[in-house]
């Protein structure tokens, strides 16, 4: 039995030699070819972002809004009396409008004026348009002396009283004091709080005194009515910016009779009156021409 398993073995062992040496002898290029399977690797297309957080806003400091300091008409009309009637000089520019009522007829009268004041001298301008008619005037202060040279002729004349349209040079230390001697309101206008203007009503019916402007000497004789008279200040300084005023002369015939100079249009009934004056260039040495 020993023997038939050696034999058995020994049988093996020759195959197993054999098969060794024919392989040897084979060509590497005479291998059967290997293939393999061409499945395709799924490769995943979605890329995830990352989530970038939001910047955390930073808060902006918004300033307050200044709150006004509480101070009364009265405060800034003092200041103002107290600042014009020191006032070494100034220009103005001055419109006026008239509306007289002739029998239900409107007549219109512009008047436009400019001029500058240094102490006790000044330059004055003035014109009315009537009809489509232009009358222009020309005027040098001289203290209380007043000369005047209208546009048809080429001499200067002495002015007698006080001409119509133009600011005296005593106006700040006279008619404009007696404006701000009225009796004033803040306006309901936004500007007059925040801005760099207050402005200031008042419907006094003492305030026939703004008609002096116009060459009214005797105010007590005209009679106003539905007067809205606006005086804006700086509240840098305190100078008087403008003054405005509306206001309805009952006695309009009188009023065209005697100021305006038209005794053709003494019948005529109430006149709607807008005035508006800007006083500018404040405290500034200014260019007087004397007359030529």
């Amino acid at each position: 039995m020993i023997e038939i398993k050696q034999l058995l073995v020994r049988i093996s062992v020759l195959i197993i030699f054999i098969m060794l040496i024919s392989c040897s002898f084979l060509n590497d290029d005479e291998l059967p070819p290997i293939y393999f399977a061409e499945s395709p690797i799924p490769i995943s297309t979605s890329i995830t972002r990352p989530t970038i957080p939001a910047p955390t806003p930073i808060p902006t400091t918004v300033p307050a809004t200044p709150i006004p300091v509480s101070v009364s008409a009265d405060d800034l009309i003092y200041e103002a009396n107290r600042i014009m009637t020191s006032v070494y000089s100034y220009r103005y520019s001055l419109e006026a409008d008239v509306f007289m009522d002739a029998g239900g007829i409107v007549l219109p009268v512009n008047m436009i004026g400019n001029g500058v004041t240094q102490e006790e001298l000044g330059n004055n301008y003035f014109a009315t348009e009537l009809f489509g008619i232009l009358s222009e005037t020309y005027y040098v202060q001289d203290g209380n002396e007043i000369f005047s040279k209208h546009d048809t002729l080429d001499t200067w004349q002495e002015f007698p009283g006080t001409p119509i349209g133009i600011i005296p040079v005593d106006f700040w230390q006279n008619v404009g004091i007696k404006l701000l001697d009225l009796e004033f309101n803040y306006s309901d206008n936004g500007h007059s709080i925040y801005g760099n203007v207050v402005t200031l009503i008042s419907n006094d019916s003492e305030a026939s005194s703004l008609l002096e402007i116009l060459g009214v000497t005797n105010t007590e004789n005209i009679i106003l009515e539905n007067l809205n008279l606006q005086i804006d200040i700086s509240k840098n300084n305190f100078y008087v910016d403008s003054i405005r005023a509306s206001f309805t002369i009952l006695n309009g015939g009188q009023f065209a009779s005697e100021v305006i100079g038209l005794p053709s249009l003494s019948g005529v009934g109430a006149a709607e009156t807008l005035i508006e004056i800007k006083f500018t260039n404040f405290d500034q040495i200014q260019i007087i021409d004397g007359i030529q």
